[in-house]
């Protein structure tokens, strides 16, 4: 099964005196692109929340925020020894100057550093516990996060595979009536040449039929769209098998479609000389690319 790269999920826990919250969010990327937004008293933890995350989710741009809250605290915690040293330094200026004022609290409270929030620093048993608890919690939301990928992935797949179908129709279409190309030239050649013997005055010569042979076998071969048809069914194929296989099928997609578009110019550019049937053959050719091209869209969200 195939699955988007958009996605996203949270999940919040509450264990060993901590509450920790975390959000994953998957966008669209050409490879593995990983963002974190960590609280600085996990910051440790960063590179086990990589490879975490390495594990579940193949491609995409990942934006990973958690957060830590200690239960049973106010929120905010304050540096009471650097209070102390500002209040210590207060009452000398105080004295050496003769003031009466008493400290402004507040002010002091904007001190940088002099309050942090509840997160604070963990000591080592704090950690390995909240660890614990962490790992939980990623194992959960990497869970719904890919369920969540899995279920958009279903959509993009049924939206491939009935246009893989109409792809083929179009394919069998042109193949039906390309068939018929090398007789068309031998009428259009015979037809030229009769009316060219008539004005030379040869009363309608009869022409060779080995020169006639050679020459429509020539410009047949500059038509014909044989192989680009092959090449384009061997596409249609491997196409469907990366979606049978559906694991990082992404960047293989994109690449089969480019070579479909490839052939699909091939098969305009071949028939233009041919308009009994190279008028309706670039009718298909256009529904093709453009079919081609809705499969690039989707292809671009496939992981």
């Amino acid at each position: 099964m195939i699955r988007s790269m958009t996605g996203y999920s949270s999940v919040r826990a509450e264990e060993n005196g901590v509450s920790l919250s975390v959000s994953v969010k998957t966008t669209n990327h050409r490879n593995l692109d990983l963002q974190f937004r960590v609280a600085p008293a996990l910051a440790p933890l960063e590179i086990l929340l990589r490879q975490l995350v390495k594990e579940h989710v193949l491609r995409g741009h990942v934006e990973v925020t958690v957060t830590l809250d200690r239960l049973g605290s106010n929120g905010i915690q304050i540096d009471r020894k650097l209070l102390g040293v500002y209040l210590a330094a207060y009452r000398e200026l105080r004295q050496e100057f003769g003031a009466s004022a008493e400290p402004d609290l507040l002010a002091l409270l904007r001190v940088p550093g002099m309050v942090a929030s509840g997160e604070g620093e963990l000591s080592p048993e704090e950690l390995e516990k909240t660890q614990k608890v962490l790992e939980g919690v990623m194992a959960e939301v990497l869970r719904k996060l890919n369920d969540m990928r899995a279920s958009e992935g279903e959509a993009l797949e049924r939206d491939l595979r009935s246009r893989l179908v109409r792809l083929g129709e179009l394919t069998a279409r042109v193949e039906k009536l390309s068939s018929g190309i090398s007789h068309l030239y031998q009428r259009r050649l015979e037809g030229r040449l009769g009316d060219l013997l008539a004005k030379e005055g040869t009363g309608g010569a009869a022409v060779d039929a080995a020169r006639l042979a050679q020459e429509v076998a020539y410009l047949a071969s500059r038509s014909d769209i044989e192989e680009e048809l092959t090449r384009f069914r061997s596409h249609l194929d491997q196409t469907r098998h990366l979606l049978d296989k559906g694991t990082e099928a992404g960047k293989k997609l994109d690449f089969l479609l480019q070579e479909m578009n490839r052939e699909a110019n091939t098969l305009l550019s071949k028939t233009t000389d041919v308009p009994e049937v190279g008028l309706e053959i670039g009718r298909h050719a256009i529904e093709m690319k453009a079919e081609i091209e809705k499969m690039r869209e989707q292809a671009q969200n496939i992981e």
